[in-house]
């Protein structure tokens, strides 16, 4: 508009002056300043002032058009802004979808994958390949489409992401290519903190925990059940990390009491080895009292027995209990007996295991040569069962009892209840502390951007 408005300006001025130009070559004789003044027009004053509207009026368009220039980089700018803050998005998504990567270094993404079981591939929407192919995209900084149907609409690059100490440090760029070529017009990079809080704390301990599960539709579990793998899992979310089914989890005062988890990101800890100073003793096939009255049997500085216990043949059960066959606790609450097992579990009977104390203060670990575990009948357990090694089968109970059967928590390879009628009830009592096990390090949290600052490019 401005252009528009000088030059008919100067065409009109230059219009004006032309008469007097015609007279000023016309003029032969009275070519002098006075003549020329009689005449009603000083050329000096027109041509100068002329000259200065020429001037300014040159000035005022060379300046609309920097300042078209510059609104036009400008708005590229902010498209390229925005293209950043859109990858930002996208890689923050990514994280949540696999968070077990929220505390690593980019650099580690592909082999922390890697290490992954081959197995979780099939996971419902976790797909491994996938997620490698993607990861590797941002660990090698590529360029990628915002809209691979448009590439006008920009391109993002993952530059680097750190953690540390709590904080994942990210940094993205955006650019605005020129229409349909690869020479960029507009670059923007963000730097942007993102806290990574840990969940663990807000995780109880599993009541029932199996790399693979195959449940009846009438098992109940008060508490928490984890599964490592989700095929088996019934119900989970469309992104098969968590879920919730009702069928398996026992409603309390009309709540549930627990969900169904599938996480392919959190492992059972492994076996845990006995101490060089426990007690051995041999294979538990009778009603047993710990501690031994009639024997040494003392406790370490934090008052717990450690007992490794032998298999009644090779190959064959560390515990066998029948019928009425007890092992009776008799230490405060506050103590604990662990029981390491060289063999198998096989329990039936009624009253198998019980204990004098609300919450679980007997623990029974397996080794890796615990591969079976069988609960029927009527047994009666009260304590934390940890064998990740072992196939937990035949489980089944002749008169299911929520207040009976299994007290604590059964974390093992696998369990398999769909051949029961009467599935064995699992109710959850105790802490991380009660079981003696690290707590789990449950995949991180992401928490709202914190920072956020456009660097110069």
């Amino acid at each position: 508009m401005k252009k528009l408005f000088l030059t008919t300006y100067l065409k009109y001025y230059l219009a004006s002056i032309e008469p007097y130009a015609d007279r000023i070559n016309k003029t032969t004789k009275r070519t002098d300043c006075q003549s020329l003044s009689q005449s009603g027009f000083s050329v000096p004053l027109a041509l100068g002032l002329g000259l200065v509207m020429i001037i300014v009026a040159a000035s005022i368009i060379g300046r609309s058009q920097s300042d078209r220039d510059i609104t036009s980089s400008q708005r590229e700018t902010n498209r390229a802004l925005s293209v950043s803050e859109a990858g930002a998005i996208r890689f923050q998504a990514f994280l949540d979808r696999h968070k077990l990567l929220a505390t690593k270094n980019l650099a580690q993404w592909i082999t922390t994958l890697d290490t992954l079981p081959s197995v979780q591939a099939g996971c419902h929407s976790i797909d491994l390949p996938i997620a490698k192919y993607q990861a590797g995209l941002f660990k090698d900084n590529t360029w990628i489409d915002l809209d691979p149907s448009d590439r006008n609409k920009g391109r993002y690059q993952i530059v680097d992401y750190q953690y540390q100490n709590g904080v994942g440090k990210l940094t993205v760029a955006g650019r605005i290519d020129a229409y349909n070529t690869t020479d960029y017009t507009a670059n923007s990079t963000l730097k942007i903190d993102i806290p990574i809080g840990s969940e663990s704390a807000k995780i109880a301990p599993p009541a029932l925990w199996a790399n693979t599960l195959n449940l009846n539709a009438s098992q109940k579990v008060t508490g928490q059940i984890r599964g490592v793998t989700c095929p088996l899992l019934p119900m989970t979310d469309a992104d098969g990390i968590a879920g919730v089914d009702m069928s398996n989890i026992e409603i309390v005062s009309g709540i549930p009491s627990g969900q169904i988890i599938a996480d392919p990101f959190v492992n059972i800890p492994t076996p845990k080895i006995a101490p060089t100073t426990a007690t051995s003793i041999p294979a538990i096939t009778t009603s047993i009292e710990l501690p031994r009255p009639t024997s040494t049997d003392t406790p370490d500085a934090n008052g717990e027995y450690h007992y490794f216990v032998d298999t009644d043949i090779p190959g064959g059960d560390s515990i066998k209990l029948q019928d009425i066959d007890r092992i009776k606790i008799t230490i405060p609450a506050h103590q604990k007996i662990n029981l390491y097992l060289k063999g198998n579990i096989d329990l039936a009977g009624s009253q198998t295991i019980g204990v004098n104390s609300a919450n679980p203060n007997l623990r029974i670990y397996g080794s890796s040569q615990t591969v079976k575990l069988t609960i029927k009948d009527n047994a009666e357990i009260t304590a934390f069962i940890h064998a990740p090694l072992a196939d937990a089968k035949n489980i089944s109970s002749s008169t299911p009892n929520p207040g009976q059967n299994i007290t604590g928590a059964v974390w093992v390879n696998s369990w398999d209840s769909t051949s029961s009628s009467s599935p064995i009830p699992i109710v959850q009592t105790g802490n991380w502390t009660d079981f003696g096990i690290a707590k789990i390090e449950q995949p991180s949290q992401l928490s709202p951007i914190s920072y956020w600052q456009r660097v110069e490019n």
